[in-house]
């Protein structure tokens, strides 16, 4: 089933393939012979662009990619790749041929056309799984050269942390404690995603989440997001007993404030992000752990909250966290 936020995504990408295949005539020929060549342009947008769509939704979305994760990469390239040319292909030839009786294949330059179209499938795919493997803020950070140098940043920070990991991991061996971190990876991505954060890095078998405050929904979506992840796991908890023998279970802590930003690294750069706010949001868990709730939130998001929102938090005892001169002002909310 494909939630709103997946299928808004989804028309906003049809919408604009169609677009950029009206305007096509335009761009890379000598224009329009008549309004069809519009028409078949826009079609054959819809057709590649909810081609890919499906592919991706289908195929190779984070809830189908569970059985493909013993598959190498490179072949996972190479399936999108093939897929995107077939379908690239069906999007010239199908729209004129039925509006137009025209057929292109039978052309001198399909074949350069066929070509042409392998090869920038083959560059989507690779730089698909490239934002998969490095994750979107890195990637395109590292190629623009945003934190070449380090600089100042406001962000939310939210942490989430497996309960129990030392004895699961004691108990199911290092390669089903992988495979176990694996699936909950797999099982948060999805609220993740929803609320619009990003995956900073994941430390162990813990996850750093990120929103930027300059954005007004922010705050509230970090919040959502942290109620999402308990409610995700628990959602999946029979097929953890059945596979592992225990369900899954996280505490998530949200605090906001700024950051040093900056890149680190030579053959292996990562996007580090450093400084008081990472400290104390990584304190703000470990007070989750000793309150014994899900979900801590700090003073500072709180502040930043809707009235309705406020109104589910249930303030805790002030905390004194280890290397922190002043007590933390926390909230919890029920998951």
């Amino acid at each position: 089933m494909i939630d709103r936020l997946t299928a808004t995504f989804a028309l906003k990408v049809v919408a604009i393939s169609m677009c950029i295949g009206a305007l096509t005539p335009l761009l890379f020929a000598d224009g329009y012979e008549n309004a069809s060549d519009a028409v078949v342009g826009s079609m054959t947008g819809l057709v590649i662009g909810a081609g890919c769509l499906t592919v991706e939704l289908t195929f190779l979305s984070n809830q189908s990619i569970r059985w493909l994760r013993q598959t190498p990469l490179i072949a996972i390239i190479g399936f999108r790749a093939a897929s995107y040319s077939l379908i690239i292909v069906i999007g010239i030839i199908l729209p004129a041929l039925i509006l137009l009786d025209q057929k292109l294949w039978q052309e001198p330059e399909f074949a350069f056309n066929f070509a042409i179209s392998a090869c920038i499938a083959s560059a989507i795919s690779t730089s698909v799984e490239l934002l998969r493997l490095l994750g979107r803020e890195a990637t395109l950070a590292i190629f623009t050269g945003r934190y070449r140098r380090p600089r100042l940043e406001n962000r939310i920070v939210l942490f989430a942390d497996l309960v129990g990991a030392t004895a699961l991991a004691e108990r199911l061996g290092e390669l089903r404690f992988h495979e176990f971190l694996s699936d909950v990876s797999y099982d948060l991505s999805q609220p993740i995603e929803r609320n619009g954060g990003e995956v900073h890095r994941y430390v162990g078998d813990a996850v750093i989440v990120t929103w930027p405050t300059a954005h007004p929904k922010s705050y509230e979506r970090s919040v959502a997001c942290a109620k999402a992840m308990p409610r995700a796991l628990e959602r999946k908890g029979k097929d953890y007993l059945a596979r592992y023998g225990q369900e899954a279970k996280i505490r998530v802590a949200v605090h906001c404030g700024p950051v040093a930003a900056g890149e680190i690294g030579t053959w292996k750069k990562e996007i580090a992000l450093l400084g008081d706010t990472m400290n104390t949001a990584a304190r703000i868990e470990n007070a989750a752990r000793d309150f014994g709730v899900n979900v801590v939130i700090s003073d500072a998001v709180k502040e930043h909250l809707s009235d309705e929102s406020g109104k589910t938090l249930s303030q805790l005892p002030d905390y004194n966290a280890r290397g922190k001169a002043d007590e933390l002002a926390l909230w919890t909310i029920s998951v």
